[in-house]
């Protein structure tokens, strides 16, 4: 299930590069004023939270050293998941408080459209990622174990991805997960992203997926890589 949210913005206010945990705060913030048991529940559970989000779409605007700005005021707003409750829980949310704050700034709902799900999942489809993909994994250095970044250039990105991909799989089913799924990237743009005082790199993707319908649409609506939850791994179909 995915819904699409049409914002108003101030013109004059600047959105920071940097603004996924901002867009996680207030998202969790809709979730609690819905149902804070729920919020609650899931911003502890320590496996995988089971949505994701692109980041702002900002189609009319201006770039500058400190961040963007709409020079219409409308901005634009993604979110998936494959667990229901989640996102009639956070649209709830949205009704009881109608205006929403990114960080120090304000945006107004104006629009909320509950997305159609492509008709079918074939066993072949391109994606483009709306938020980038994210993948660590350790490594020894001096006799350390210290976390490192993955971009696709290294062996063990497609690994990682496909194995938490089926981790997910098998958690939210509570089944074993016998599917299995190839990658082509077609394009990959890097991206250093701050989360707090943590900086990450992670990828914008375009890739093709061949494999079976089922994982792929799972991967679809939770979100490919980590940190879903905080705006990772977000796709759309590209078509021709």
């Amino acid at each position: 299930m995915r819904a699409e949210l049409k914002l108003q913005i101030d013109k004059n206010t600047t959105i920071p590069f940097n603004h996924q945990y901002h867009l996680s705060s207030m998202i969790y913030n809709a979730l609690h004023t819905s149902n804070p048991e729920y919020a609650a529940k899931l911003h502890s559970y320590q496996k995988f939270k089971y949505f994701t989000f692109s980041w702002l779409d900002v189609p009319n605007r201006t770039v500058g050293k400190d961040g963007i700005k709409s020079r219409d005021g409308i901005v634009y707003l993604k979110l998936s998941s494959p667990d229901d409750e989640f996102l009639s829980t956070f649209l709830d949310g949205l009704f009881q408080e109608p205006i929403l704050k990114i960080g120090t700034f304000e945006v107004y709902p104006m629009e909320i459209k509950i997305n159609e799900m492509p008709d079918s999942f074939s066993n072949k489809m391109t994606f483009k990622t709306l938020s980038p993909v994210y993948l660590k994994t350790k490594e020894e250095v001096d006799g350390k174990l210290k976390t490192k970044d993955l971009l696709p250039t290294h062996s063990k990105f497609f690994p990682n991805l496909k194995q938490n991909l089926i981790n997910k799989y098998e958690l939210f089913y509570n089944k074993p997960c016998d599917m299995d799924f190839e990658m082509e990237i077609l394009s990959a743009e890097q991206k250093r992203i701050q989360i707090k005082e943590t900086f990450t790199r992670c990828s914008h993707l375009i890739f093709t997926i061949q494999g079976d319908p089922d994982l792929i649409r799972f991967g679809y609506e939770c979100g490919f890589g980590e940190k879903n939850s905080m705006g990772f791994g977000m796709v759309e179909e590209k078509k021709n």
